[in-house]
């Protein structure tokens, strides 16, 4: 996957401080722009619970109660189960810096079973909105906040040059296949993306092509992608993921959240052939 020819333009020791900027850069900008509390995330949650995400889970038992652990795969509902615990008003939310374990993910460049991200959830607002608006809506403020990440890295380190694209496309997946025919939809999607480096796209799952308006409550789960070509390692990365979660019962709330995946934000911006593990 990686170019021998071609070298990252940041010492690592430098990377790693730049990466730390952009943290700081971002952690900031989800409290004050995205009205996002942050919140401490577990590492791990007692087996079962179904608030670790999805298996497989990597198991302990916990030395004097008995119980049995399971490390974190994803946090989505753990954090949902923050915004009722916080009361947390439409257009407000939480947000955390997930650490998970996810033993099916190879050791690669840009990849690592050791999982990083922002990890988010805000509630949905009460007035109708389409799937497909809300999330392209929410797809948009986070691509903007990438893209002022990497201006400010840019006036801390100069000699960098911009990685993310100025322009933004909301497309649905099925227009990716049909636009590049594959035999699978990754290879539709790693040839959309090899043949158009200069925009960041937002691929939009088949199942949130639903656009009558609905109340937040009534909405299903519904996703999507943010993904780049990056010509470091010349592969697709995906940045972002986002998805509407709708309520399931009178104690819960429509909201929409998922993860900034931030090793790969700082790959792209940060011009890396691996992600900082």
């Amino acid at each position: 996957m990686n170019n021998p020819e071609i070298r990252p333009l940041l010492l690592r020791e430098t990377a790693e401080i730049a990466f730390t900027e952009i943290k700081r850069f971002v952690e900031t900008r989800l409290t004050a722009d995205f009205h996002l509390r942050r919140v401490s995330a577990p590492l791990c949650l007692p087996a079962g619970s179904g608030l670790g995400g999805p298996a497989p889970h990597i198991t302990f038992p916990a030395a004097g109660s008995g119980r049995t652990m399971e490390i974190v795969s994803r946090l989505d509902l753990w954090l949902r189960s923050q915004l009722e615990r916080y009361d947390s008003a439409p257009g407000f939310g939480v947000f955390t810096v997930m650490n998970a374990l996810r033993p099916e993910v190879a050791e690669t460049a840009i990849s690592s079973p050791h999982i990083t991200s922002w990890a988010w959830q805000q509630v949905m607002p009460e007035e109708p909105i389409t799937p497909r608006k809300a999330l392209s809506e929410a797809a948009r403020h986070i691509y903007a906040l990438l893209r002022d990440t990497e201006k400010m890295i840019l006036e801390k380190f100069p000699h960098l040059s911009p990685a993310l694209p100025e322009e933004f496309a909301v497309i649905k997946a099925a227009e990716v296949a049909a636009a590049e025919p594959a035999d699978d939809f990754l290879r539709s999607r790693y040839i959309y993306l090899r043949e158009r480096p200069h925009t960041a796209v937002f691929i939009i799952n088949e199942e949130s092509e639903e656009e009558t308006a609905m109340p937040a409550e009534a909405q299903g789960s519904v996703s999507g992608t943010l993904a780049v070509w990056n010509h470091m390692v010349r592969t697709t990365l995906n940045l972002a993921d986002i998805s509407i979660f709708p309520a399931v019962n009178h104690n819960n709330t429509a909201s929409i959240g998922g993860n900034i995946w931030r090793d790969k934000v700082a790959l792209h911006i940060l011009h890396q052939t691996e992600i900082l593990k």
